[in-house]
């Protein structure tokens, strides 16, 4: 279990829905990390984050990891998302090295020098842990700017408001550039981590999650996939974070037609709000 300062924020229900909703505000220069079984509603200047995370198994820890933070001038905001290739030990090897890193870098918007100081990390002083996909993502929240870093993680959804559309957040493939980058932390040496810069708009949403949704299967053996969850995203009402959240979830579970989950699960939905 990754410990959170702040105190738990899940609910011992074991369940594919937690029932016990936690709504707070994110304080200047904290960082709220977990990967307990939990549902929460994060209030971050000019972002709502809702968060849902199920481990998988009669367990409230599992390798999801997911972290937020606020700058201490509460300009900056980063939100990530971390699926550790165990459970146990590694998990808590690299979530305590990751909220020592993003403490360190918490006042930049850009994710590229954590990345590559985790990925060493991973290879040279986290012998627990094999490797680890990650998606993080910082936000100005005065600039308007959602700038994304990937390490081998599913690409996020964006739902862009004022054009009613659904697109994939992803950086330009490593054929585009000729060189190895974005590969899971913790696989190999020197590798680059490049950024996806754009401007969300007021209404906007993106959407993090961990391979357990993408890759739900139902009764017959068939698996969602990363295009399935893009419909299913296509479909719901995205005016509300936590409405939104709430029935993609419940999609995933009728998916699965109400069966547990083979994998951990999290998701996390972003909206760009007024505040």
């Amino acid at each position: 279990m990754i410990p959170d300062p702040a105190g738990s924020e899940c609910s011992s229900e074991h369940s594919d829905n937690p029932t016990k909703l936690v709504s707070r505000h994110i304080a200047c220069a904290e960082i709220a990390a977990g990967n307990e079984r939990t549902v929460s509603l994060l209030e971050l200047p000019g972002l709502v984050v809702w968060v849902h995370s199920v481990p998988v198994g009669p367990v409230d820890a599992g390798g999801d990891v997911h972290y937020v933070s606020l700058c201490p001038s509460c300009i900056v905001s980063r939100i990530a998302l971390a699926d550790v290739s165990g459970h146990g030990q590694a998990v808590a090897a690299l979530g305590e090295k990751l909220r020592e890193l993003m403490k360190q870098h918490l006042r930049e918007l850009s994710q590229v020098g954590l990345m590559r100081e985790l990925n060493q990390a991973v290879r040279e002083e986290l012998g627990d842990v094999h490797y680890a996909t990650m998606v993080a993502v910082g936000w100005h929240s005065r600039r308007g700017l959602l700038v994304m870093t990937n390490a081998g993680h599913p690409p996020p959804l964006w739902y862009r408001a004022l054009r009613h559309e659904w697109r994939w957040l992803e950086a330009r493939r490593a054929s585009e550039r000729g060189r190895l980058a974005g590969v899971p932390l913790g696989l190999l040496d020197d590798i680059h981590y490049d950024r996806t810069v754009v401007n969300l708009q007021l209404g906007d949403l993106v959407v993090l999650y961990s391979d357990g949704a993408s890759e739900a299967t139902n009764p017959v053996g068939d698996e969602l996939g990363q295009e399935g969850l893009m419909s299913i995203a296509r479909g719901l009402d995205a005016r509300s974070t936590e409405a939104f959240g709430a029935q993609l979830t419940a999609a995933i579970s009728s998916f699965r037609a109400e069966g547990e989950p083979l994998d951990d699960q999290t998701i996390i939905v972003l909206r760009r709000n007024d505040a």
